[in-house]
């Protein structure tokens, strides 16, 4: 039989788990998007660099918002 809190703990752990996706998907996205300028604007390969980082930034900032918005909701349990 499981213990009363544990079903919270594996909720959370899977919850968390599914952060590791935002920093990836921010910098394929943006990896993308930069793709398809430089293709039409021929830039090769400076659009699709700045994409990535860019990206990749904007994952990292988004993952520390949802992280800090679970922590503050958890705090007022």
């Amino acid at each position: 039989m499981a213990r009363p809190g544990s079903m919270d703990m594996w909720a959370r752990a899977i919850s968390y788990l599914g952060l590791s996706f935002i920093v990836p998907a921010s910098a394929l996205g943006g990896y993308g998007l930069g793709w398809f300028l430089d293709k039409h604007l021929h830039t090769r390969p400076v659009l699709a660099v700045i994409g990535v980082l860019a990206g990749s930034a904007a994952g990292v900032v988004e993952m520390i918002q949802v992280i800090l918005r679970r922590e503050k909701g958890a705090g007022d349990r």
